[in-house]
């Protein structure tokens, strides 16, 4: 039998634990804000420009680009 940390409510499979879990989770936290992962100093973070992501999905659309 799994139990839910969260409600203390039993459940017979671990398939249905994993579904109530999140669930139940954020009912308890409704108001938790995630943040990021932390990253190491060797990645490497770019910011994508509006406009490259248009033109990009343009031609995943097949729209002519000019």
């Amino acid at each position: 039998m799994y139990i839910c940390p969260v409600c203390s409510k039993g459940f017979k499979t671990e398939e249905t634990i994993q579904k109530h879990f999140l669930a139940c989770w954020k009912e308890e936290h409704p108001y938790h804000k995630s943040k990021s992962a932390p990253r190491g100093k060797d990645v490497e973070v770019r910011q994508v420009n509006d406009d490259i992501a248009n033109f990009f999905e343009r031609i995943n659309n097949g729209r002519s680009i000019g």
